[in-house]
């Protein structure tokens, strides 16, 4: 008999305000490891504030409000308690817009685990293994030392995500990676996913459900701030069990 995964992250009657706006209410879900998850639903409807109280970017946001608890494994995300440097080096976050350093290709891969203390030695090794993982490395190889901003947004994009990957997370927070790239330079990215997912956990926050639907293993769909519904994929693309779920799917609002 197969057993599922263990969880790598759990969530448990979250709620969380910026200031009197309640942006996540009551949500309780569970995320394996070594699974695409993603996260839909119309704007304003949680998704990316979910994924700032993972890696506790919530804690920089004035007037935050937030109730119910987080786990990545066994640590208590949310214990004053708890590290935060520490839990963002194992929760990396890539954002929606490239946001590359104005500093070399290879300065960006290596400039924070220089920080954290790799010997410099180790760096260059580093800086190939997380481009070959970003599926960057061909296309930049030989141009280390050029400035990252000449790349195009979808190396710039495939970059952000390599740095990343530099820092050697646990998990990997993808809001919205490829909302301003073209059809090309977003295959290229989900195909680096599923190369990727073997090794990392990954939560995808997306606007295209097309895009959820052919680069997630399990899918959850949140509406105004409430978890509507969550499960494999293709049973909530296909057969979901709650009207507006398929409402959304459907595009008959969203």
């Amino acid at each position: 008999m197969n057993q599922s995964p263990p969880d790598k992250i759990r969530v448990e009657e979250l709620s969380f305000w910026y200031g009197g706006l309640k942006a996540l209410d009551r949500v309780s879900l569970s995320i394996r490891a070594h699974e695409i998850f993603g996260l839909m639903g119309p704007a304003k409807s949680g998704k990316s504030t979910l994924l700032k109280v993972l890696n506790r970017l919530c804690d920089l946001i004035p007037e935050a409000r937030i109730e119910g608890r987080a786990w990545l494994d066994d640590l208590e995300i949310l214990a004053p308690e708890t590290d935060v440097v520490a839990l963002r080096r194992r929760v990396g976050l890539v954002l929606s817009k490239p946001t590359p350093l104005p500093r070399s290709i290879y300065e960006n891969l290596v400039l924070a685990p220089r920080l954290a203390g790799r010997p410099k030695e180790e760096l260059p090794a580093v800086a190939e293994e997380a481009l070959r993982a970003a599926g960057l490395w061909g296309e930049v190889k030989d141009r280390l030392h050029d400035s990252a901003l000449r790349l195009s947004g979808g190396q710039q994009q495939r970059l952000c995500l390599a740095r990343t990957l530099a820092m050697q997370p646990e998990v990997i927070l993808l809001d919205e990676p490829t909302s301003g790239l073209d059809p090309i330079s977003t295959a290229k990215i989900e195909e680096t996913l599923f190369q990727l997912k073997s090794r990392y956990t990954i939560i995808l926050v997306s606007n295209n459900t097309k895009q959820i639907a052919r680069a997630t293993d399990r899918t959850a769909f949140l509406l105004m701030g409430r978890l509507i519904e969550v499960g494999e994929t293709s049973q909530v693309f296909t057969v979901p069990r709650d009207q507006r779920t398929d409402d959304y799917i459907s595009g008959r609002f969203g």
